[in-house]
């Protein structure tokens, strides 16, 4: 599948690498598709590209990466409350980053971005119960800062 992109050109990507999301994103509700597409040799950063608008693509944090004992409430139940169904080891969990010219960056640790890997299936979750916000500071482990090495 080809997909156009303002930021990243013609991506030319497998359908079975395209995240669906039957409900959409809470900001973007009539869009449904997306793909991954990795910034520059980062692990843990990456871009989640609109498969339907070529301007669409938000920044990603994997949840993994984040240094401050992320999350604090179980993922699993967001999952299910949101309509993904899926076993609790098969879930991804991205946050929305935000970097505004001049200002810190932030990520939206209270909506997550859920994903089950193993049907590249996704819903956009709003975390009950979570002492976390949609714009807290953003700091990486030490471990997922380092640079990504080819092995």
């Amino acid at each position: 599948m080809q997909i156009e992109s303002t930021r990243f050109g013609t991506l030319e990507v497998g359908d079975d690498r395209v995240i669906r999301f039957p409900r959409g994103l809470l900001a973007f509700p009539e869009e449904h598709e997306f793909v991954l597409v990795q910034h520059r040799g980062s692990s843990a950063i990456a871009w989640l590209q609109s498969s339907k608008t070529p301007s669409l693509a938000l920044p990603v944090v994997s949840a993994q990466a984040l240094a401050n004992g992320y999350p604090d409430v179980p993922l699993a139940d967001a999952a299910r409350r949101a309509g993904l169904d899926g076993q609790e080891d098969d879930l991804a969990a991205l946050v929305v980053l935000s970097a505004g010219e001049g200002t810190p960056a932030t990520v939206n640790l209270a909506a997550p971005i859920l994903v089950d890997a193993s049907r590249w299936t996704g819903v956009q979750a709003i975390l009950e119960g979570t002492n976390f916000s949609t714009r807290e500071m953003f700091a990486m482990s030490d471990e997922a800062s380092a640079p990504a090495t080819a092995e």
